[in-house]
């Protein structure tokens, strides 16, 4: 049984406990409050200056250091008009090229550039502070060396922007940190109301259109190869001329986007020229003219490269139609 006094113990024991954990808990604040002092910095990290510059009717911000240059290092095949240069130091070391691309063109690149590349580049659609871009990475030109990403605004009605950030191996640092600049983008006086990202449903319907037409064009292309007969290539010239009629009827049921219209279109003639030139193969075999057949043959060529740079443009947006 606890007396009094053994209860007077326990709750004086108690008391006095608490009475030695509360200096402790107040010595254990000082003490981290001694340390945050003698550990804060003498004064806050200074803030990276920036600027805003106006490109092509975008502006950017960009740090100060990044300031507007007379000349640079051209970018074969990449021709830009109102062309303007960023660079951190010597401009043909690295830098940001922003300017407007030609315009008719049913590719978002330039096809002389697109000519000069070692193969087609990686692409992909990003997302900037104001507006979406095509984003070309993996751009090898011969002759060049420095390592280019390309981005290109398309303006429907209008001319595209295109920036190029560029670098040699040694300021490789400066790539990353022109990336970073064109992330900072924001319309001077426009706005973007359309959407880039491929469509799922326009993408599989495209697909199996071309799919359909390349499994014709694979298998009889060969069939009308030199020394094929007369009679022969008029039956299968006669076929692949149907073949791009189809192609051509599916391309017309598509419903395209602001994205896409230009491309469409530009397929769509491709495969309307080369339903045109299989039909004056045809025609040219079944009559016996070799000057007809030769010139229908040129036209088939010449068709067949319309096609294979439309569908090139369809993977400068992001689609891989086949």
């Amino acid at each position: 049984m606890t007396t009094g006094v053994d209860r007077m113990t326990t709750a004086t024991t108690g008391f006095d406990r608490r009475l030695l954990i509360m200096p402790a808990l107040v010595l254990v604040a000082a003490a981290l409050l001694g340390y945050a002092a003698g550990h804060r910095p003498s004064g806050a990290a200074p803030r990276e200056q920036t600027q805003t510059a106006s490109v092509a009717g975008v502006l950017l911000g960009a740090p100060s250091q990044w300031r507007a240059v007379s000349t640079a290092s051209a970018i074969p095949g990449l021709s830009l008009r109102r062309a303007v240069v960023l660079s951190p130091g010597d401009a043909s070391a690295s830098g940001l090229l922003a300017g407007v691309l030609p315009a008719g063109q049913g590719n978002p690149l330039p096809s002389q550039f697109l000519a000069r590349m070692r193969q087609h580049p990686t692409t992909a659609v990003v997302s900037l502070q104001e507006a979406q871009a095509y984003r070309y990475s993996g751009i090898s030109i011969p002759g060049f060396d420095k390592s280019v990403t390309l981005f290109v605004i398309p303006y429907p009605g209008g001319n595209a922007t295109a920036l190029a950030c560029y670098a040699a191996p040694a300021v490789s640092a400066d790539l990353r940190s022109c990336q970073r600049i064109v992330a900072t983008l924001r319309f001077a006086g426009r706005s973007q109301s359309y959407d880039l990202t491929p469509q799922p449903d326009y993408a599989r319907s495209l697909s199996a259109t071309i799919s359909a037409l390349d499994a014709q064009r694979v298998s009889l292309r060969g069939k009308i190869a030199a020394g094929a007969t007369p009679h022969a290539i008029q039956l299968f010239a006669g076929r692949l001329a149907q073949a791009f009629a189809h192609a051509a009827a599916s391309l017309s049921g598509l419903e395209t986007t602001l994205a896409t219209g230009q491309a469409q279109s530009a397929l769509s003639g491709a495969v309307l020229k080369a339903l045109a030139a299989y039909s004056a193969l045809a025609s040219a075999a079944g009559n016996r003219s070799e000057t007809s057949f030769a010139a229908a043959r040129t036209l088939v060529d010449q068709a067949e490269d319309g096609v294979d740079a439309a569908l090139e443009g369809f993977a400068l947006l992001g689609y891989q139609p086949t």
